[in-house]
């Protein structure tokens, strides 16, 4: 299946991590944060071997509404969709994220 990230999800991660250097500057190393990046990049891809299993989003009211379906990785989690593309193309769309901490 094809994998679409939409601009959203990535500046939650960057937002997420930017926030997460300045406040632990002295322990959180720039390498540190992109090898976890490159983690979680690697485990959205693997999303679209396993798209169908995971449950319909349980706590943010948006993601309710919208029927969408919630994955955790690396203590993220992604609202996304399986929907079909003008081709008739099954894909997977990740509309939004959040970190565990902001989960609520």
């Amino acid at each position: 299946m094809k994998l679409i990230v939409e601009e959203r999800v990535d500046q939650a991660i960057d937002s997420f991590y930017d926030a997460a250097i300045l406040s632990h500057w002295h322990t959180l190393s720039y390498e540190t944060v992109e090898r976890k990046k490159n983690r979680l990049y690697d485990g959205l891809e693997s999303l679209a071997n396993y798209a169908p299993i995971f449950p319909l989003a349980r706590l943010k009211p948006e993601w309710i509404e919208k029927g969408w379906q919630e994955f955790i990785c690396e203590d993220f989690h992604f609202a996304y969709e399986i929907t079909v593309d003008v081709r008739g193309e099954t894909v997977i769309v990740i509309h939004d994220a959040v970190h565990s901490l902001l989960y609520h």
